[in-house]
């Protein structure tokens, strides 16, 4: 027992050296985890090889309460921001030891920004004056080069950041995060920090002409920016660490080589733009600027106050007469209004049904005049075709090519008499001839019947299956998809990537048959007008191809609905009757 004592006795004073050669830094979370493993981790992998003699300690402390985190922990050094820096030389004796310089900064005391991004599409947001009242995302409330610099630039623009947004969403690293809630329309404009908007661009999150930088400014330097530039990541002992120690870590920092993350540590200055944007939003070291004297300001004027207050229950109680009797009559004049209005509505209502059926009589018509006229001509072609063709037989003339022409000849006209009939019947207000057919063989009729010229320039896919068995008139089918197909392909040429699709799946009662293009946003009023007889705007049109279309389908058993395809586009859906089982 006495030997062990001894023991213990002899080598108490090494334990209490051993003990006393810790080094402690703390890590202030306000970082995200690409600074955490490309940054953090390599500094203190270094330390730890060339500072073998010292335990090496690493303590993450929250950005709450964080003075009081800072005495509870008591580490020697810190790493943080160069806001929470600045924050701490006041209140703990925080001594720069360096700060992060990477290569595609300025200069180490020039290096961190934010940028504000908007959808492409937002074109009601074009400065950063336009964000007063509307909806933000951030990464995180204490984001440096995130959140604290974007909110001094609202701040330099002589607004309160406190109140400039109508409402902020923070993402906290996480899911959905900044752009995601900017591109769903959850925020109207998001903050991001120093070289995030390459990065995901980068990485594909997000694609390029899909967000817009407000206010980009005018540099050559690697990463885009809208506010102006601020020192990076500091390292910095506390007023509490050893002078051994504070040398020790100086000295392994500064002497650190580049490594594969291409940073190193140096010292730098620039801080006071720091103290200036700190004091302009009100935290850190200017905190205090935050607390109010209300208490001290109602005690010395109790008087004033008093007659003020009774002043003001007097104008308050004048001013609820007031309005309670404005908006008495206001009511009655709305009242008056609404009716009035109801009225001319409904009056602009039946004019333009009467301007409708009148149209749709007048076309009615005049297709069958049309219709009417045609018909023999179009009869006495197809006796001519075959009577050349008999007469050729007889003169003995065999020539493959002169034959297939008159086949042809024969066929189209009467493809053409089928079409007159069609419209004649329509006129008429017939009843259209049901039959079982193939609808797959409908649909691929008529997309071979368009001309090439309609079809060149646009790539046109067909997703159909290899039966579709519909009942109706499959000549009326033919021509319905046929119209919808040509609009699609008219509609489709006019923009960059002209594309058309046609595609037909199954319902419980009905074939679903989809056309759709990629052409150019249209107007609500036309979109409503769409199936309507109505105007047009092309120049060789009556507006009445869509409602002859709908007319066909509903004769068929069918319907027709329209859809719009974002970012722009039209979808039509031809509904066509199954055969039942």
């Amino acid at each position: 027992m006495r030997k062990w004592v001894f023991l213990c006795l002899l080598f108490l004073p090494f334990l209490s050296l051993a003990a006393e050669r810790e080094i402690r830094i703390g890590l202030i979370d306000t970082f995200d985890q690409d600074f955490y493993l490309e940054t953090f981790v390599p500094t203190i992998e270094h330390i730890q090889k060339t500072l073998k003699d010292y335990k090496i300690t690493v303590i993450e402390l929250q950005q709450h309460n964080l003075l009081a985190n800072v005495v509870k922990e008591r580490p020697d050094f810190l790493v943080s921001s160069a806001g929470n820096f600045v924050t701490l030389i006041s209140k703990l004796g925080a001594q720069q030891i360096a700060t992060v310089s990477r290569n595609h900064a300025y200069s180490p005391k020039e290096a961190v920004s934010s940028v504000f991004i908007v959808r492409n599409d937002r074109k009601d947001l074009q400065k950063i004056t336009d964000l007063k009242g509307r909806v933000l995302s951030a990464t995180e409330p204490h984001d440096f080069d995130g959140m604290l610099v974007g909110m001094g630039e609202i701040a330099a623009r002589g607004f309160d950041p406190d109140t400039f947004f109508s409402k902020t969403l923070f993402s906290h690293y996480q899911y959905p995060d900044v752009a995601t809630y900017v591109k769903v329309g959850a925020a109207d404009v998001g903050i991001l920090g120093t070289c995030q908007y390459e990065k995901l661009l980068t990485t594909g999150q997000i694609q390029p002409g899909e967000f817009r930088v407000l206010e980009a400014k005018n540099n050559t330097e690697a990463c885009i920016r809208s506010t102006e530039r601020y020192p990076d990541t500091v390292f910095y002992a506390l007023d509490t660490a050893p002078i051994d120690e504070v040398k020790a870590v100086s000295l392994s920092l500064l002497s650190m080589p580049k490594g594969e993350f291409d940073f190193e540590w140096v010292p730098a200055s620039g801080f006071l733009k720091v103290y200036d944007l700190m004091k302009s939003l009100k935290l850190g070291p200017y905190e205090h600027l935050r607390e109010t004297t209300v208490k001290d300001f109602i005690l010395s004027h109790q008087k004033e106050l008093l007659l003020a207050a009774l002043l003001l229950c007097a104008i308050l109680v004048h001013v609820v007469r007031v309005n309670w009797l404005v908006n008495r009559r206001t009511e009655e004049l709305k009242f008056a209004l609404a009716v009035q209005r109801a009225t001319e509505r409904k009056a602009r209502e039946n004019r333009q049904k009467l301007d409708l059926l009148e149209k749709s009589r007048v076309i009615s018509q005049m297709s069958s005049i049309f219709a009417h006229e045609v018909k023999q001509p179009i009869t006495n072609l197809i006796y001519y075709a075959s009577a050349l063709s008999l007469l050729l037989q007889q003169l003995g003339v065999k020539d493959d090519r002169v034959e297939y022409a008159l086949k042809q000849m024969n066929s189209q006209a009467k493809r053409t008499s089928d079409i007159v009939e069609h419209v004649r019947s329509y006129a008429k207000h017939k009843a259209n001839r049901s039959e079982v057919f193939n609808l797959v063989e409908v649909i691929r009729r008529a997309i071979n019947s368009i001309n090439k010229e309609e079809i060149e320039g646009v790539q046109t896919t067909a997703n159909l299956p290899q039966e579709a068995i519909a009942v109706g008139d499959s000549f009326e089918i033919e021509l319905a998809v046929l119209n919808v197909l040509k609009n699609a392909l008219k509609a489709a040429k006019n923009s960059l990537n002209p594309q058309t699709s046609v595609s037909v799946t199954a319902q419980k009662h009905m074939w679903k048959i989809t056309i759709t293009d990629n052409g150019p946003k249209i107007s609500e009023e036309i979109f409503s007008a769409l199936g309507r007889p109505t105007s047009t705007s092309k120049k060789d049109g009556l507006g009445v191809g869509l409602s002859i279309v709908l007319s066909i389908i509903e004769n068929n058993g069918g319907h027709l609905t329209f859809r719009r395809i974002e970012p722009n586009g039209i979808a039509v859906d031809l509904f066509v009757k199954k055969k039942e089982e």
